[in-house]
């Protein structure tokens, strides 16, 4: 049987990552490559080093020194694995997350086939349990259970994925995004590539939510707008359409500043949104990640 390696991002908080590693260990998972975004000068790669010591997975550290975001956080991750040779199902998982009992039994089954497979289990997040699979709207800018709606695709939610191993061999997601809009750039390009995306009720993967990225604060409110932004060109629309969908982005993210600053009484948002745009008209990108205290 071919060996499961999982991919996590560490940021910051060791206790958080030492409980996925236990829950991916009582899963059986061989190989962990913890890749650490924190930007925090190894402050919290050490008592995570120390913990991980007496758990009984092999766990593999890269330590770029900065935040490298989620896309290029799992790509570095991809790219040391299949330096390894070999095959092997993957395992994308949020460090704010843990496994239920015999789900990555359920998910191995359902890559275990011989064509390209992205399956994942049902989440148990803030809101309850719910399925993996919802649909990306194009028009509305929305994610529903329901169906795609006039135009949509559908995708599988991010907090836990496994991978077949034929696509273990190349970049997983596509690195303009940083840290939200990859798994839905990551689904519309997978589905026209032909790979299925499959959901797997059997498993459940418990996730926290917003573990690390800061509901409100400025590094969510522009990584957000950016994420939104950035979609109107990575969903195969010509010019005219991607120029339609622009506009109603534009007014879609006004509105969501205005609710969300009357919200939080702050600024943030609208701050988060005109750096977005400045910087998506200048090509450039910010990583804005918070100084460690």
């Amino acid at each position: 049987m071919r060996k499961c390696v999982a991919v996590l991002l560490h940021f910051r908080s060791a206790a958080m990552t030492l409980r996925c590693l236990q829950s991916l260990a009582s899963e059986g998972v061989d190989i962990v490559v913890v890749v650490d975004n924190s930007e925090d000068d190894g402050a919290s790669i050490v008592p995570l080093r120390s913990g991980a010591a007496h758990i009984p997975t092999e766990v593999v550290y890269l330590e770029p020194g900065v935040n490298l975001g989620f896309a290029a956080g799992v790509n570095r991750a991809v790219e040391l694995i299949a330096g390894w040779g070999g095959e092997y199902d993957l395992l994308l998982i949020n460090s704010d997350a843990s496994l239920a009992p015999g789900t990555v039994g359920h998910l191995r089954t359902a890559v275990a086939g011989k064509s390209p497979v992205i399956a994942a289990p049902s989440i148990d997040g803030p809101t309850g349990l719910v399925p993996a699979r919802t649909y990306y709207r194009h028009l509305s800018a929305t994610i529903s259970p329901a169906g795609p709606g006039l135009r949509g695709h559908a995708l599988l939610g991010g907090a836990c994925l496994m991978l077949h191993h034929t696509l273990v061999h190349e970049p997983i997601f596509d690195e303009t995004f940083f840290f939200y809009g990859d798994d839905i750039e990551m689904g519309y390009r997978m589905a026209q590539r032909g790979v299925a995306l499959v959901d797997v009720p059997e498993g459940v993967v418990i996730h926290e939510g917003s573990g690390s990225s800061g509901n409100g604060s400025i590094f969510y409110e522009y990584h957000m707008s950016r994420a939104h932004l950035l979609l109107v060109g990575r969903l195969g629309y010509g010019m005219a359409a991607r120029f339609g969908l622009g506009a109603g982005r534009f007014f879609f993210l006004t509105l969501r500043a205005l609710v969300r600053s009357v919200r939080h009484r702050s600024l943030r948002p609208w701050k988060g949104l005109a750096m977005a745009l400045s910087d998506l008209l200048r090509g450039r990108r910010r990583s804005l990640t918070p100084p460690a205290s």
